[in-house]
This record gives structure tokens, sequence and C-alpha cells, in this order.
């Protein structure tokens, strides 16, 4: 085991065991002195493609740089789309180690293969390490009864790879600053995910509310900045995790996927306006949040264009500057 490996195990030990004794949604706060004095999240994955020569789809996925160390957050819908907008953004892969799943879904996990075969010729421990939250493996079937084998077959194909599974069950820090959420407890009913998914077990089956749903929450230089898949658990919950993990402190930011497309202007008014109250300042809204949805948030945060927009495949959060967008995203120059 390295020293990596063992400051991972302690430190998800840890918070477990803070979080089982002190209850409330603070208790878990780190105490961590590491702070990301530059951050940079470029997505590579999401709906719309923002700029010639790169491509968008129902997925996502996003490429973290905090203080020159990366990671990978999910790996796209299709297997080779992640792949072929790493080339035309000349983005280099072969030096990340890890990468995060944050949710047993097929248009968050099916580049995953494609990416561990290319960039491990270059570099045999390139993206050979998984991180996810427990309860991605567990058995699961759609809606007629057929069993939905995603995760069940990704498994032994990337092991096969070489490739090794971190399961959390805790808010472990994977880099200085950068925590992994684990399980996220959903202490308000946020209903934002798809139906006609179960899980299936020895009762029988029960409605999938995607309970392993993860994001990542960094500890930045402008504040906490909190990076989700589909936000399946809520973000309103993931901003709370967030502060339960580093205290109380402004969120400077929400980037990625919040399922907010099916909800209803009521529902997502009222995110809006927990969102505010907890500080929130800007969203990049990556993939499933909707772009309706995003304006009524723009609204709800009395934010402008600049600081709440739609995510395109290579649009950025850079610390210190912002959000950069690409084309479709923002407002050109022409009278």
């Amino acid at each position: 085991m390295t020293t990596l490996d063992r400051r991972r195990s302690l430190g998800g030990l840890a918070l477990g065991l803070a979080f089982a004794l002190a209850g409330p949604v603070r208790a878990l706060a780190s105490g961590s002195t590491a702070r990301v004095g530059h951050l940079r999240i470029t997505i590579l994955d999401t709906m719309v493609a923002g700029n010639s020569g790169l491509d968008g789809e129902w997925g996502f996925a996003a490429l973290v740089e905090a203080d020159g160390r990366r990671l990978l957050y999910d790996t796209g819908a299709s297997p080779d789309m992640v792949l072929h907008n790493l080339r035309r953004l000349r983005i280099d892969l072969s030096d990340v180690e890890d990468v995060i799943l944050s949710h047993d879904h097929a248009d968050h996990t099916s580049g995953l293969l494609t990416l561990r075969r290319e960039f491990s010729r270059t570099n045999p421990k390139a993206l050979g390490r998984c991180h996810v939250a427990t309860g991605i493996f567990a058995a699961r079937e759609e809606g007629d009864g057929r069993p939905d084998r995603n995760m069940a077959d990704l498994k032994p194909a990337y092991e096969a790879l070489g490739g090794t599974f971190v399961v959390h069950d805790a808010p472990t820090e994977l880099l200085p600053g950068v925590w992994f959420t684990g399980p996220v407890p959903r202490n308000h009913n946020e209903r934002n995910w798809s139906p006609g998914s179960y899980l299936s077990g020895p009762s029988g089956r029960i409605a999938d509310t995607v309970p392993e749903d993860a994001a990542l929450v960094i500890d930045s230089s402008d504040g906490i900045v909190v990076l989700t898949g589909c936000g399946h658990a809520g973000v309103m919950n993931i901003c709370e995790q967030a502060h339960a993990i580093l205290g109380p402190g402004p969120i400077a930011g929400v980037v990625g996927g919040l399922h907010l497309f099916l909800n209803n202007r009521a529902s997502i008014e009222a995110t809006g306006a927990r969102l505010k109250a907890l500080g929130v300042r800007r969203i990049l809204a990556a993939h499933c949040t909707g772009f309706e949805p995003t304006w009524i948030l723009r609204q709800a945060l009395d934010a402008t264009a600049a600081d709440v927009a739609v995510a395109t495949v290579g649009s950025q959060w850079i610390s210190g500057v912002g959000l950069q967008t690409g084309l479709l995203a923002r407002l050109g120059s022409n009278p």
C-alpha cells in the first residue's frame, strides 16, 4: 500500500467515524488545511458542442486540474466521444491515473474502457484506478424486468485491462483539497432522477433513486466548487454535503449536470432560492440540467450570463477568472 493509498483509507475511515458519532450535517467538516490554489475544470462531454470541431451527446465527462494534478470525472455516453473531443482539444490523459464514475448510468461510464486502452499504451497506470461510491454495483433492472448490466459488465472488462475499482462509503480526499463525497445524505426531498429503473434484491424490487450518486467537492482559492455528473442526489443535498465536508463558507460555483430538465418551474425556483441561500454564485450547467431550468436558476440567483451559463464541450471553470463558455453559450460582438 502506497503512502497516498494509506492516506485515502485513513481519511475515509476518520470521516466515516465523525459522521457516525456526530450526526448533524456540518459534523463531517474535515479541518483539512489543504486548499487548491489554481483550479481548472474542462467539460469534455455534454449535449452542446459549443465550437466547431467538437461534438456533443447525451452524456458527461470533465477533466479536473488542481494545482497541476489531474483527475477525470465521468467518461461519456459513447465509447469514443470523449477521446474524440480530447484529440480536438489537444488534451493528453496519459499522466492521469485516477478516474471517478459519479454513478451507474451508461451516459457517464461508456468511455472508460476506450480511454483506459488508449492512454495505457503510453503509461500503464493511466486511468487505472477508478473511484466509485458504495452501491454502484447493486443489481438493477429495467421496468420490463430485463436486467440492467451496465456496471456488471463494465467491472470485469475494466479489471481485465488492469484497472482497479476503489469503493468509497464516506467522503475521501483524493487530492489535497479535492474530496469525493461518496453517497450523499438526502436531507431534502429532491426527486432528481428519471422513473422506470429499479434496484433488485431478495425482497423484490424498489425504485432506483441512484443512491450511489456522488460528486466532487473542491476547496479552492475562490471558495467551494462542486462538480456533479447528473446530480441525482439533488444539488441542494450535494451543496450541504460540501459544507459538511469542508465547513461553512461561500460556494463559489456548481459545475455539471443537475437533472432539472424534468422538474417544474416551482421546483426549480425553490432549488434556486436554496442555492442562493447557500451562497452559490456561479453555475456552469451541463448535461441533464436543461436550458430553461438554467435560465430559471440564473433569475433565482440574480445572476448574469457571465455567472450562470449552459456548459458546452470545451467550456471551463477557471479559478480567479470564472466561466469560459463556448460560442453557443455567450453573446457575440456583432452589431
